[in-house]
């Protein structure tokens, strides 16, 4: 579980540096060239932050079945005889 917890804080960081440096340092330079300062720059960052958005929706899914394989869930089992009962009281 420790694993899990420290690879998805690696992973969460670099989910959201990742895009953000990728996309904003060359459009920092791309508008400093062309002039138009805050311009692409301000659009690298909004696409940045989508990706890593959506990169970080994904993750959060995967981790969240992986910790849902490790933890059984008691309310399943209770369910089921529940079922398990209320069919047999149908059948009578």
């Amino acid at each position: 579980m420790k694993q899990i917890i420290i690879s998805s804080a690696a992973y969460s960081l670099s989910s959201i540096f990742g895009p953000l440096l990728f996309l904003g340092v060359p459009a920092y330079f791309l508008d400093k060239y062309l002039g138009t300062k805050p311009m692409i720059l301000l659009v690298a960052v909004f696409i940045a932050f989508i990706t890593s958005n959506i990169l970080l929706f994904r993750k959060v899914k995967i981790i969240n079945q992986m910790i849902s394989s490790y933890i059984p869930v008691e309310g399943k089992k209770e369910e089921n005889s529940k079922t398990g009962s209320d069919l047999s009281a149908n059948n009578n």
